[in-house]
């Protein structure tokens, strides 16, 4: 059942946010994922994080990070990237993560149309997250049938959806 609260403020990332945008990634992956990431894994994220975002937003040419934030707590963070050439879309969704407590607040909506709008776009999601896949279906996602293993202690793999 939806909420009835509104989404959450929505607004292009800064450097200064690096901190509460690696600390959301990270809790995430651990809602999303859970056990079939290491612990390893979890931990060299956790540390390695907070840098890599800093790193990220400060490059001017980098592309436009979308921070999701309720009563000034980050809650979640978009980002699309153009893949150049060789890709099936010119668009890719690289990064789209929304807390668990707040799905359903049409936050990730929000947070997916200021990232890609309604544009020919693709992205990748693990194979096993039927509600991630349900979004993007209603979004107009259908996956195409490819698949990749990701490098996070190889537990994981992602299937490609395109629109």
């Amino acid at each position: 059942m939806p909420s009835t609260l509104p989404s959450a403020r929505i607004r292009p990332a800064n450097v200064l946010d690096a901190p509460a945008i690696a600390a959301v990634h990270l809790r995430c992956w651990h809602e999303t994922y859970g056990a079939k990431v290491p612990d390893d894994v979890y931990a060299e994220r956790a540390a390695r994080g907070p840098a890599e975002w800093e790193q990220a937003l400060s490059d001017p040419n980098g592309p436009t990070t979308w921070l999701a934030q309720r009563d000034g707590e980050a809650v979640g963070f978009a980002q699309a990237v153009a893949p150049g050439a060789g890709h099936v879309r010119p668009l890719e969704l690289r990064l789209l993560y929304v807390l668990a407590e707040e799905q359903g607040r049409r936050t990730g909506t929000h947070l997916l149309q200021l990232a890609i709008g309604d544009a020919p776009c693709q992205l990748w999601v693990e194979q096993d997250n039927a509600r991630a896949q349900g979004f993007y279906r209603h979004h107009g996602f259908e996956l195409d049938g490819e698949r990749r293993a990701v490098a996070a202690g190889g537990a994981l793999t992602e299937v490609r959806m395109l629109r």
